[in-house]
């Protein structure tokens, strides 16, 4: 086992040993893409040595391929990945040997590993709602008013937060080999919000727990921005039919017909996209 599966083995065992929740479901997550990574660039040595072996010793895919797998099922896949190999240095046939051995141990090991971090996501998740404390005035009309700056503000900070999450997404799989699928699953984020920043990273940005970091902050101001629409549409619900729209709009900085359909409880499921605008 090298130095770097070593780390990648104890890192697991340390996540394994927290509690189930939102923060070893975060390290489950990291963890498995890193191994993804890794595994990946161990293939690319594995299949390097394969690919030396059948260019320069006349090794056949079958040999190759019992090598690898212990059986000669595979040999479609071991010509694909000779045929996709970098090219290879030539070296004495024994060290060629020994590195393909040696790769194919390291394939293995990471695999498992990352098996393992993907169980440990899928038994730790738990989507945590945390107690948002919000600082609001208690007569209505302020509270209103308060809230939709609060909201406002919120909404300005939580989309420059999703932009430098999302880019620092897509450097993971631009810079440090990570699959669109799982950097997007770190970061919250669809795989489609990657693709406009790809061009635009750097290899500091590639890190993990700067995703990570980022993805909870976004989650953070979330969560306040849907407790403090919650309050201003629970007021504003309470207020007397006497308090017309066009009052209520201008504290709360909607619409009239918004308004309306706030006060007839028209916002469940057919307004959550105009909530989260909001």
């Amino acid at each position: 086992m090298t130095i770097e599966i070593e780390a990648y083995a104890r890192r697991l065992t340390t996540a394994s040993g927290a509690p189930a929740g939102p923060i070893r479901t975060t390290q489950a997550r990291m963890l498995a893409g890193e191994l993804r990574a890794a595994h990946r660039r161990a293939l690319a040595v594995r299949d390097t040595a394969a690919a030396g072996l059948h260019s320069h010793h006349a090794w056949t895919l079958t040999q190759l391929c019992i090598s690898i797998y212990g059986r000669p099922s595979k040999v479609a896949a071991v010509r694909k990945a000779v045929e996709n190999a970098a090219r290879p240095r030539r070296q004495p046939e024994a060290n060629a040997e020994e590195a393909l051995l040696l790769a194919q141990h390291d394939v293995r090991e990471l695999w498992a590993l990352y098996k393992q971090a993907k169980e440990l996501e899928k038994t730790s998740y738990c989507e945590a709602k945390p107690e948002i404390a919000l600082d609001l005035p208690d007569e209505p009309s302020a509270l209103i008013a308060a809230a939709a700056a609060q909201i406002r503000e919120l909404a300005s900070r939580h989309a420059d937060l999703v932009q430098r999450r999302n880019r620092a997404a897509a450097a993971l799989t631009v810079h440090a080999g990570w699959t669109k699928r799982q950097a997007a699953r770190l970061a919250g984020a669809a795989v489609r919000d990657l693709y406009p920043h790809e061009r635009k990273t750097t290899k500091e940005e590639a890190n993990p727990k700067l995703v990570a970091n980022l993805a909870g902050e976004a989650r953070h101001l979330d969560a306040r921005r849907t407790a403090l629409i919650r309050a201003r549409d629970t007021t504003i619900r309470k207020l007397p039919a006497s308090t017309g729209p066009a009052e209520l709009a201008r504290l709360a900085r909607l619409s009239d017909e918004r308004v309306i359909q706030i006060r007839d409880g028209i916002c469940s499921n057919a307004c959550s996209a105009q909530v989260r605008s909001t």
